[in-house]
């Protein structure tokens, strides 16, 4: 039997929001530790998963996208969510707009996608780089990941977590990123959307979130400064609050 790893802290608050946290490539639950204390604190109910094959989630012989949003569905299904938000990091964004494609509205109130995009093509260079050397792949992306200003120690924490994940995971995860393409269906998604992003992410640069805001209808955009790909981790007050007056509102 599959085992998904995800935790689920059930609304202190009557009629609050679901959020449902989805993280990106070769990442787990564990990198959404500052929004899980924030929204706590306002008593809404959150779930956050460890993707098959992530974190303490059990290994899956074949990653792809379907298997992703299909994880997401039935963890919602079974805890029988109601006014349920998805929130997605990257390629956890790409999963959050396939599902809203592929399931009906009623399922999912609001979206907010952070550092992502419709399309994710991922250099040749970072296969090869994951291939030749895991390691210093790893202190490539430290590198391009954050911003110049980004304390050691967020971008330390972040790095162990995808260590521990490893080389072969965060290869399939690009892999799926790779083929991702929803450029064609994105007027299909009705869903009042977030996207954030920050200002000097060098992964999903600013013009992929402008492109989405551009393409979906019901859309707002908002630039984080001096944050890069992992703006939820280096500007955690910021995104939560953005967060917070978009559902709220």
């Amino acid at each position: 039997m599959t085992h998904i790893d995800f935790n689920y802290y059930s609304p202190t608050k009557p009629d609050v929001p679901n959020l449902v946290f989805i993280h990106g490539a070769g990442g787990d639950k564990t990198q959404w530790g500052k929004q899980k204390s924030f929204f706590q604190q306002h008593g809404w109910g959150i779930i956050s998963l460890s993707l098959p094959s992530h974190g303490q989630s059990s290994p899956s012989k074949s990653l792809i996208m379907d298997d992703y949003v299909e994880t997401v569905h039935e963890i919602i299904i079974n805890q029988k969510l109601e006014n349920v938000n998805l929130i997605g990091h990257s390629m956890g964004g790409a999963i959050a707009l396939q599902f809203v494609l592929q399931y009906p509205r009623s399922i999912i109130d609001r979206l907010i996608l952070i550092g992502t995009g419709a399309k994710l093509k991922v250099a040749p260079a970072f296969f090869d780089a994951i291939e030749a050397d895991f390691d210093r792949f790893l202190e490539l992306l430290g590198r391009l990941a954050f911003h110049k200003r980004t304390i050691a120690q967020i971008k330390l924490n972040n790095e162990t977590v995808l260590r521990k994940n490893g080389g072969r995971i965060f290869l399939q995860d690009f892999i799926i990123c790779d083929h991702f393409d929803v450029r064609s269906e994105l007027h299909k998604v009705v869903n009042k959307t977030l996207i954030i992003v920050g200002q000097d992410d060098q992964m999903t640069p600013l013009k992929y979130s402008t492109f989405l805001h551009k393409n979906i209808k019901n859309s707002q955009l908002t630039i984080i400064p001096e944050a890069g790909h992992y703006v939820f981790q280096e500007k955690p007050l910021a995104v939560n609050n953005e967060i917070y007056k978009f559902i709220t509102e």
